[in-house]
């Protein structure tokens, strides 16, 4: 991370990918003068009994509290996919109103999601449910291993992207604890006073893993007002139009930071 005055980007990662997939996206922030960090999951890379909430603790503790009471940086939130579920719970109480009624003066400032899932969670529903009782075609379970499979990443999440790097995607990618998406999820902070008109969601108009029209249902069903922009690719837009998407992200952070 680079020392600025302005805040640190956090990102999420989505399901199955590790901050090796975002490093190019994190580059173009950095040139900005924005400090980012990353980090792989808990849950990435394991059969273990690892939850959602042991994913959401792991960016609360790990990732924001160190930059917010450490480091005394402000930070806004990215999260990829699954990665929306976590970031979104972790935030929970460090809004830049509930930080100043605690006497701190840094906070998150807001939260960019990225064809992210949005569950309000804290009630006792898991994954599976939010994706309606049955997964998308793409994800395999694997019950003996307990583990989430994708045995043919690039069509969901790559069909966009450039060959090689494609396929340099496709070797980095992981399996996922199966208990991540089989455990309740935990309440979210999209919808708290905290976060008003502070949310951002970025739309990968051609999504194959999360087609446009689920995020639409995704973000109607939130009942909130959102930030929204839209950007022409798969799911993937980090490594298919990773400028694109970098501006898109430095001007909702610049709508964020002037609030």
């Amino acid at each position: 991370m680079a020392p600025s005055s302005k805040p640190v980007f956090v990102l999420v990662p989505g399901s199955a990918q590790n901050p090796s997939h975002y490093a190019y996206l994190q580059h173009l922030l950095l040139s900005e003068g924005y400090g980012v960090l990353s980090a792989l999951l808990p849950t990435v890379g394991t059969g273990a009994d690892v939850t959602v909430e042991d994913d959401s603790e792991y960016v609360r503790s790990r990732m924001l509290l160190p930059i917010l009471d450490i480091e005394k940086h402000d930070v806004i939130m990215i999260s990829h996919s699954y990665g929306g579920l976590p970031a979104s719970a972790a935030a929970r109480g460090l809004g830049k109103s509930d930080r100043a009624a605690e006497g701190k003066t840094t906070s998150v400032l807001g939260q960019i999601f990225i064809a992210a899932i949005l569950a309000k969670g804290g009630d006792g529903k898991d994954l599976v449910t939010a994706f309606g009782g049955q997964l998308p075609p793409h994800i395999q379970i694997d019950e003996q291993e307990n583990l989430i499979k994708c045995e043919d990443p690039k069509p969901p999440l790559f069909h966009d992207v450039p060959s090689v790097l494609a396929h340099a995607a496709v070797m980095s990618c992981v399996n996922q604890s199966l208990t991540s998406f089989r455990s309740p999820c935990p309440a979210a902070s999209w919808d708290t006073e905290a976060f008003k008109d502070r949310c951002a969601y970025i739309k990968t108009i051609n999504d194959q893993a999360i087609p446009s029209e689920v995020q639409n249902m995704l973000l109607q069903g939130t009942g909130q007002e959102w930030i929204t922009m839209d950007i022409e690719t798969g799911h993937s837009a980090q490594l298919a139009a990773p400028d694109k998407l970098s501006k898109m992200i430095i001007e909702i952070a610049k709508k964020i930071e002037a609030m």
